[in-house]
């Protein structure tokens, strides 16, 4: 029953569609031709732009990992959890798009018919199923997710509205935006949108190409940021927001800096920039078109940033591509020392912990990985690492059973 998306291919995979969904969203966002009330109430008169400060930027030295190589992931780990995910008619999953982890819920959103979002409680038990249709908080264009700490609500982004929800899945309430976007994020302030590079919202006058858009609760725009980019093929709409409690950090396909927006600050800054110079994809080859940059990246030992990351509290993961090998590198760095551990394949002793080595979300300072029961898991029997509790939870996991969530944390290196 269960597939999941790989993340390392994750966005190469739905790119296309994710194209055309947009393009048609953008199509009718120019058709309902926003009111004259609906402007005014962003106040753009009142709106300022936010330069990128680049003074404390750290340079992250990724030369040392161009090329395929192994890595001891066993020996960065330092603790892990287990939370199986209760399998009923309602709660069964498909491919997994997000994961979202409160201090009471887990939301998970899939495509099982069709798509929509399982609520489970942090022990993994099943709570409700905000299913894909038409009727009042159902999901018919889900594009989006994410939960307000401070009101104890998720919040769907489904085109051109927002719907809320209680903790537990309850439909509270819905809110048209008033204008388009790509991707957001709830912060301590309202809200930080990320719009779509190269079609922008032409009622915003003169900050349609800005590509962050901040906002208060009532979607006023205080403040924008971050140019889009020259038009071309290969650039595209593609950035992504990545989000630990209030601290947000904003990728780009090609583009080597990883900024993040300080909410109480109202502040933008390049927070970290990747180094792979050595082997690194030239500029001339992302501003073109996408056969060139195919051709390119098929035939040469060139290395790319797809805009993957993610972030706990002590440690972050940066990712490269390289097409011509066909593998994705993987490096984890220990933020109090700066050192890096990774490479293209993770080495683990599957009798000691399940492979973990490549998560898909991140929480407080958990990374989080998905495992799908498999015969090995057997071998975790006399596994001196984990717990006795977790390896009676895996061991008792059904083949047709949902994947069980894998909490972990890291060493520090």
């Amino acid at each position: 029953m269960f597939k999941i998306i790989i993340v390392i291919m994750k966005h190469i995979i739905i790119s296309f569609g994710v194209v055309l969904l947009f393009s048609c969203v953008n199509k009718e966002q120019k058709a309902h031709n926003f009111s004259t009330e609906q402007i005014a109430s962003l106040q753009l008169d009142s709106t300022t732009v936010l330069s990128v400060e680049a003074d404390q930027s750290e340079i992250v030295d990724l030369n040392p990992f161009l090329k395929e190589q192994r890595f001891d992931f066993d020996s960065i780990i330092k603790e892990i959890k287990i939370v199986p995910l209760e399998t009923t008619d309602e709660s069964l999953l498909d491919e997994i798009n997000k994961i979202i982890v409160s201090d009471s819920h887990i939301y998970i959103a899939d495509r099982f018919k069709g798509g929509g979002i399982v609520i489970f409680n942090r022990e993994g038990r099943f709570v409700r199923r905000i299913p894909f249709g038409q009727g009042p908080g159902e999901l018919s264009r889900f594009l989006g997710m994410d939960y307000d700490k401070k009101n104890n609500m998720l919040i769907v982004y489904q085109h051109p509205f927002f719907l809320f929800y209680s903790s537990e899945g309850d439909f509270i309430r819905n809110e048209r935006l008033p204008f388009g976007f790509f991707d957001f994020a709830v912060t301590s302030e309202g809200y930080l949108f990320k719009t779509l590079d190269n079609q922008g919202n032409w009622h915003l006058g003169k900050y349609q190409n800005y590509t962050l858009l901040v906002t208060d609760k009532k979607f006023r725009i205080k403040s924008v940021g971050i140019h889009q980019l020259p038009k071309g093929e290969v650039l595209g709409f593609k950035h992504n927001l990545y989000k630990n409690n209030y601290d947000i950090k904003i990728t780009h396909y090609y583009v080597d800096t990883i900024f993040q927006y300080l909410p109480t600050l109202n502040t933008l800054r390049a927070a970290y920039v990747l180094d792979y110079s050595d082997k690194k994809l030239p500029d001339s080859f992302v501003g073109g078109t996408n056969e060139v940059f195919k051709k390119a990246t098929r035939n040469n030992n060139y290395y790319y940033n797809i805009g993957e990351y993610l972030e706990t509290a002590s440690h972050h993961i940066f990712y490269l591509m390289n097409s011509y090998i066909g593998h994705q590198t993987t490096i984890y760095r220990d933020k109090q020392t700066g050192h890096l551990s990774g490479g293209t394949i993770a080495r683990v002793n599957t009798n000691e912990i399940p492979h973990i080595a490549f998560p898909i979300a991140a929480t407080d300072d958990y990374f989080i990985a998905v495992h799908i029961p498999e015969k090995k898991d057997t071998l975790l029997t006399k596994s001196l690492f984990m717990r006795d509790k977790d390896k009676k939870i895996i061991l008792n996991m059904q083949e047709d059973d949902n994947p069980a969530l894998i909490f972990f944390r890291l060493k520090g290196f």
